[in-house]
């Protein structure tokens, strides 16, 4: 079987052969819950073409982006392989295909396989790296830089020109006023980088985006390709 996500196209012979008769395949929709703070992480999504947002919640109900898993890994892979309890919130920000898998099942494999180990390892370091970066550049970064930085980084692990985002969800990834994204939006529309409508935003020059993202973009990508290399 052909897998679209990394961490599964990266799995040895035996590991698949283990793994694969408890994959499911799944849909998920947009906004979709999948974990809360507290929650135990039963279930492994490897998304094919869906992405994931973790984020920190705050007392005050505000919500802060650390990550955003896609195709190339699996989000809650450290709290699903510890058997504890998730500490962000997970939930679809694009929708998309994944294949499940239990928790239980990728535990029992572990246990059986240091080739799984070591591959595991190396995508939770990347998760790890990955959530690093996005605090260094909420912190140093200027909110057009980190809007053009996500775009990319959200059309990497879809795989698509095509994202499906509503304002609100900009917002919230970019930790911005609405209104200042959409300002931001309007001018990268109007330089004909993006085609935007009704919740619908297209990628139309990706090296103009690129010129426009911040300096982590660069880094985060080549943890993405890191990641794809993994696959052979």
């Amino acid at each position: 079987m052909y897998y679209r996500n990394f961490l599964l196209r990266a799995l040895a012979a035996d590991d698949n052969a283990c793994l694969a008769p408890h994959l499911r395949e799944v849909s998920l929709s947009r906004a979709q819950p999948l974990y809360e703070p507290g929650d135990g992480v039963d279930t492994l999504f490897f998304a094919s073409n869906a992405c994931i947002s973790v984020v920190s919640v705050m007392h005050d109900g505000r919500i802060v982006e650390t990550t955003t898993v896609g195709r190339e890994s699996a989000p809650g892979l450290l709290d699903a392989v510890t058997d504890l309890p998730a500490t962000s919130r997970m939930f679809v920000q694009v929708a998309g295909g994944a294949l499940a898998l239990p928790s239980a099942v990728y535990r029992k494999r572990l246990a059986e396989s240091p080739g799984l180990v070591s591959l595991t390892l190396r995508h939770a370091r990347a998760l790890s790296q990955q959530a690093e970066l996005g605090v260094s550049c909420n912190l140093a970064h200027s909110a057009d830089g980190r809007l053009a930085r996500w775009l990319l980084m959200t059309q990497d692990r879809v795989g698509s020109n095509l994202l499906p985002l509503t304002q609100d969800y900009l917002a919230v990834m970019t930790g911005v006023q609405r209104t200042t994204v959409s300002l931001m939006a309007a001018a990268l529309k109007k330089a004909k980088i993006i085609a935007y409508s009704r919740g619908q935003l297209t990628i139309l020059d990706r090296p103009g985006l690129i010129e426009r993202a911040c300096e982590c973009y660069t880094l985060s990508e080549q943890q993405f390709e890191n990641l794809r290399e993994t696959t052979g």
